[in-house]
């Protein structure tokens, strides 16, 4: 049966299997069978372990239990609207409890709401995100390896700012002077297309302050300019991995060789000596050089680099990089660094599909539990793309996020009663139903850019 089932799966699976091993194809094979119910991606006796773990309780029998505001803030994230003020979420809420322990729920005060913003602790959604996206990368398993396979993962790095009211000042102090904001710093997995390591800081910290590199190598990070730093490039090539950033405007990095013979005669200048040259129309469209990018003499920093340059709609953009392996051609590093773009797509939905550009806490636990139930509903939208993926033997790039979200919201919306229910009866035949539906309904119209640039890669 195992051999059926791995035959079927090299047979079904757009992706290349060549390389993989008896030990990965029976991994994929036995997920397949074990991820097929929502108990089997978050059950309640999982979700009971971290409760216990987080230490959160109900100390009475209440209206308002723990596990149903956790769902509750999870699943308000499908209605932007609904964070628009505390009467709004009190609204949805209202609005979704038909019975809790036995008796119709008619009321919830402002009061009430916000205690439990305040008193459930926001650790505990970021424990049942990092579970859950645990069960997300063994779901993918084989699959989202194949993508970019010189590299183990591949992260666009950046940040993004939220406004706050004014009160939340003393938390979350922004750049302009009597207003608040915070700052969303990410590390956002490409394979997975998910947020791996997220940091929330005042709007003013400086986004250099965010750590994000491991001891892991073979590591591809793409950074916005925000980050740069040279003790940054150092860490992450000390650890035996790769980055790509644009070159600082500021910087004005020494030639120290050349890859092309008629640039020959620059070896020994700054960039800036190079750029009369580079606006001439007989110019190239492409530079491809080592620099040293300190022109301090006692500077530590003194790795030699990769700095290549192209010609875009009559400007030229600059990017320094350790990865000299020829097959990354000026215009693939180019390519490779737009994929950082992903980044700020989720950010688009996060703030805006999501609703946490219309936070309404006004305590720090508060917030982080809006941040991390968009989070969540993000993540599971995710899930559901993998299963459904999987079902029809495809990559999770075959699909859309957007098109997966829509079609999950309505079935939340419709069921919304089976979450809040305890135990989840009548659940998994639910959710069997919408991964089959986003299955069939949820693909792309246009390529994945990650599938794209590895079609460029593959031989």
């Amino acid at each position: 049966m195992l051999l059926e089932t791995i035959g079927l799966y090299l047979k079904n699976n757009e992706l290349n299997p060549k390389g993989a091993t008896l030990m990965e194809l029976e991994t994929t094979a036995a997920l397949q069978h074990r991820y097929s119910t929502f108990q089997d991606i978050l059950s309640d006796d999982e979700l009971q372990f971290l409760f216990d773990r987080y230490d959160i309780q109900d100390e009475r029998q209440r209206k308002l239990t723990v596990r149903v505001f956790f769902w509750l803030m999870v699943l308000s994230a499908t209605q932007p609207a609904v964070r628009g003020s505390l009467l709004q979420l009190i609204g949805f809420f209202l609005g979704s409890l038909p019975i809790i322990a036995g008796q119709p729920v008619k009321s919830l005060s402002k009061t009430a709401l916000s205690k439990r913003l305040g008193s459930v602790s926001w650790y505990l959604f970021r424990g049942v995100y990092q579970h859950l996206l645990d069960k997300y990368k063994t779901l993918l398993g084989y699959q989202e390896a194949q993508l970019l396979k010189q590299f183990k993962d591949a992260f666009a790095i950046d940040g993004s700012v939220i406004s706050l009211c004014k009160q939340l000042e003393k938390f979350f102090a922004s750049v302009h002077p009597g207003k608040s904001s915070l700052k969303l710093n990410t590390k956002y997995s490409l394979k997975l297309e998910a947020v791996t390591k997220l940091q929330v800081s005042t709007g003013k910290r400086h986004d250099s302050r965010f750590s994000f590199v491991t001891q892991t190598a073979q590591q591809l990070y793409l950074i916005d300019l925000g980050y740069w730093s040279f003790k940054l490039m150092k860490r992450i090539i000390d650890a035996g991995s790769f980055f790509v950033m644009r070159l600082k405007s500021s910087c004005n990095p020494l030639i120290v060789a050349v890859n092309q013979p008629e640039f020959q005669q620059f070896v020994g200048q700054r960039l800036s000596d190079l750029r009369v040259w580079l606006n001439q129309p007989t110019a190239r469209s492409e530079i491809d050089v080592k620099v040293q990018l300190s022109g301090a003499k006692k500077s530590k920093f003194k790795y030699e680099l990769r700095l290549i340059g192209l010609l875009y709609q009559g400007q030229w953009r600059f990017y320094i990089t350790n990865m000299v392996d020829p097959v990354f051609t000026p215009q693939l590093i180019y390519e490779l660094y737009r994929l950082r773009w992903q980044v700020e797509i989720f950010f688009n939905v996060i703030k805006h599909v999501l609703s946490l550009e219309n936070i309404v806490s006004r305590t720090k636990n508060g917030i982080m539990i809006e941040i991390y139930s968009a989070l969540l509903l993000h993540l599971l939208t995710r899930v559901v793309m993998a299963l459904a993926a999987q079902k029809q033997g495809q990559s999770i790039h075959a699909y859309s996020f957007e098109r997966s979200f829509k079609l999950l919201k309505g079935f939340v919306l419709a069921n919304i009663r089976l979450f809040l229910s305890h135990p989840w009866l009548g659940l998994d035949a639910i959710f069997d139903r919408l991964v089959e539906v986003v299955a069939e309904m949820g693909g792309r119209e246009t390529p994945s850019p990650m599938v794209t640039l590895e079609q460029q890669l593959t031989p």
